[in-house]
């Protein structure tokens, strides 16, 4: 089964899929990953301005499927029943997968509904491409929905998964329960 999350930035995909990582020992790969290599190679620093950038200038210069090949390709070789995937964003990479993998292909779309939770969560990750004011995150969500159009292909998620207001302890154990009931094969 391949697992993917969608969401908005710092809605909790990559803290959902981590969850499942570690309950499940499923190995995690990321969109993420692919575009940092890339901007490694032309010597750009990790900044979200800078892999957005990234991430256009290869689906532009390649098409807008060239990120899910290279991941699907990576999956192939690792040769691995379960896999979970990270950086779902335009509704061609659901599509690309769901065309390679069929029904062993689960999205799940992750929301948590507030913007300013979103936003701490985010600063408190502490990362350099994160270092942005609340504004800045706004417009940036607004520029993210422009170029992927993320919020089509949370709508062809399998499942959509709101993140509550509980302890991490029964948060997992709702992660777990939803994998069980609809994931495990």
């Amino acid at each position: 089964m391949i697992v993917a999350a969608v969401g908005k930035n710092a809605s909790g995909k990559d803290y959902f899929l981590d969850v499942i990582s570690k309950q499940f020992d499923i190995p995690v790969i990321s969109f993420g990953d692919c575009a940092r290599e890339l901007a490694d190679q032309e010597g750009l620093v990790h900044t979200r301005e800078n892999l957005q950038y990234i991430s256009q200038k290869y689906m532009s210069t390649y098409g807008q499927d060239f990120f899910p090949k290279m991941m699907i390709e990576k999956i192939k070789k690792m040769g691995l029943k379960n896999v979970l995937v990270s950086g779902i964003r335009p509704p061609s990479d659901a599509e690309a997968f769901k065309s390679a993998f069929g029904e062993d292909f689960f999205l799940v779309a992750i929301v948590l509904e507030s913007d300013r939770l979103r936003y701490e969560r985010m600063v408190a990750r502490g990362s350099a491409r994160d270092n942005v004011t609340y504004e800045q995150f706004l417009a940036l969500d607004q520029r993210e929905e422009k170029l992927f159009n993320t919020s089509k292909t949370m709508e062809m998620a399998n499942y959509t998964f709101v993140r509550g207001d509980y302890s991490d302890e029964i948060y997992h154990e709702k992660i777990r329960e939803f994998f069980l009931e609809n994931c495990s094969k």
